[in-house]
């Protein structure tokens, strides 16, 4: 079976980007895509500030397996129809980032309605799940794309097998066909936006123990009857109410001050902030790219200040966009700009100044990545 993907749009795969597609897809609900005009160009590019290039060609014709394989649209009768989980994403408050990457990695199968040569017949393979049982199986030890397409592609594996299974996959010679390889490099960027995966240096990684927690969200979701017609299996898969399993999980704060777990006040999920905020890889590769670094907010330097503490590094990483669970960290997409190095004290001081802000302005979430960027400067300028 040959793996595919929308390769060379990673852009259009980045959660906030998807959040802003979802909220123009759903306000162009039912447009005809049969007429001469792109009726959808000007509200793209104007609602996302993504280009959809070329000009030349209509946006549908161009991205429609974006919005497909991201799950949020189709098309009927030359009509744009969305899916539930695009109506989600448009409203308030939509699904977190964890929640939404682990529908579609739990939905999305081969076949898949996105591509041309769909069918009924052939058994559902679930890619991303596999993945994930297979760096589960590897116990910690990164994968890497070759070890995917020997282990996981080579031996045909369906995502429906259990860790066990993986653990006793043998190396074949699959190697990647074609555009094969892009496109299995590009799902796995866009894995890597989830709290517990990792894409770095060209190795993937699992950054939790928790399995039977993560597995419990990445349940396959097996279409039972294929309609054969796209647009209706479409609908079917992406469909929230023929969804059965939780979609997030917890995770153990019972060590954190009071002050580090209020964002889970009020319904609002921050649990990919603060899973993100303490993942080891992640501290261990930002510190590896700035090994002399000083408080963000206080100026400290804490081998300076307490000289006793000599190579021990107690700067801890701020997520400055809760929410924000973006984190392709390959060397080609990146969201380390949104790392602020902070000492105890200021990191869990600025999360309050967070709390109060929002409080003060009566909203539950920042509204934007600037807006969340601008209190955190403001933060950072109240520190006497």
């Amino acid at each position: 079976m040959r793996w595919r993907w929308d390769q060379g749009r990673l852009a259009y795969f980045r959660y906030e980007n998807i959040l802003s597609m979802a909220k123009v897809l759903c306000s162009l609900d039912g447009i005809s895509l049969n007429v001469q005009e792109d009726l959808l160009r000007s509200p793209f590019e104007r609602g996302t500030g993504l280009p959809f290039a070329p000009s030349h060609y209509k946006v549908w014709r161009n991205y429609a397996r974006v919005f497909q394989c991201t799950m949020l649209a189709t098309s009927v009768d030359n009509k744009l129809i969305v899916s539930e989980l695009c109506q989600n994403l448009a409203g308030e408050p939509p699904f977190s980032s964890d929640e939404y990457l682990n529908f579609v990695f739990s939905h999305f199968q081969y076949p898949f309605p996105a591509f041309k040569d769909y069918n009924t017949i052939q058994k559902p393979t679930f890619p991303f799940v596999a993945i994930v049982k297979f760096l589960m199986s590897r116990k910690g030890v990164p994968v890497t794309l070759d070890d995917i397409f020997s282990f996981v592609i080579g031996n045909e594996c369906t995502g429906l097998e259990s860790v066990e299974e993986y653990r006793l996959l043998r190396e074949t010679s699959r190697t990647p066909n074609g555009d094969e390889l892009r496109q299995v490099r590009e799902m796995l960027a866009f894995m890597s936006q989830s709290s517990f995966i990792r894409w770095f240096d060209s190795q993937l990684y699992i950054d939790t123990d928790d399995y039977e927690a993560v597995l419990s969200t990445l349940i396959p979701f097996v279409l039972n009857e294929r309609s054969g017609d796209p647009a209706r299996d479409f609908l079917n898969i992406t469909s929230l109410s023929n969804s059965v399993m939780p979609l997030s999980f917890d995770i153990d704060l019972k060590d954190r001050h009071v002050s580090e777990i209020y964002l889970k006040e009020g319904g609002r999920k921050f649990v990919s902030h603060q899973k993100i905020e303490r993942s080891p890889l992640l501290r261990k590769w930002y510190f590896k790219l700035h090994p002399t670094i000083e408080c963000d907010a206080c100026g400290i330097l804490p081998e300076h200040k307490y000289p006793w503490l000599e190579d021990r590094n107690i700067l801890e990483l701020h997520h400055v966009l809760p929410l924000s669970a973006t984190l392709n960290v390959s060397r080609t997409t990146t969201a380390m700009e949104d790392l602020r190095p902070l000492c105890p004290n200021c990191h869990r001081s600025i999360h309050i100044f967070y709390k109060l802000k929002l409080e003060e302005l009566n909203i539950q979430d920042f509204t934007s990545k600037q807006m969340a960027m601008d209190v955190y400067e403001s933060a950072k300028r109240s520190v006497v």
